[in-house]
């Protein structure tokens, strides 16, 4: 258990409906305040603050390649002195990944 969990994955979308998909599936997920950033390609978001944390930061970089677009998924925690995340950054890529499926 480390303080962050990184997840890769291969959609065989093209760039815009793979951020249309992706975004749609951070909302349903219950991440917050999706923000695009142009110059990494990637969407921002974070996870609540629960008894168990203080919150984790969320990134999903896209990377469109001939296949369609590999996508990032990277869930952090929120304070750098956590050391251990005690698998909460593992079950927001989890949470993601279902609800990625979903859309």
């Amino acid at each position: 258990m480390a303080n962050s969990y990184t997840e890769n994955l291969q959609l065989t979308a093209p760039l815009e409906s793979a951020k249309k998909k992706v975004e749609e599936a951070l909302m349903k997920a219950g991440f917050k305040m999706s923000k695009w950033v142009d110059q990494q390609q990637a969407f921002y978001s974070e996870s609540s603050v629960t008894i168990w944390s203080w919150g984790e930061d969320i990134m999903v970089r896209f990377q469109e390649n001939e296949n369609g677009t590999q996508i990032q998924f990277t869930s952090s925690c929120k304070l750098s002195t956590q050391i251990i995340d005690w698998g909460k950054n593992k079950k927001n890529a989890k949470k993601f990944m279902l609800a990625l499926d979903q859309s």
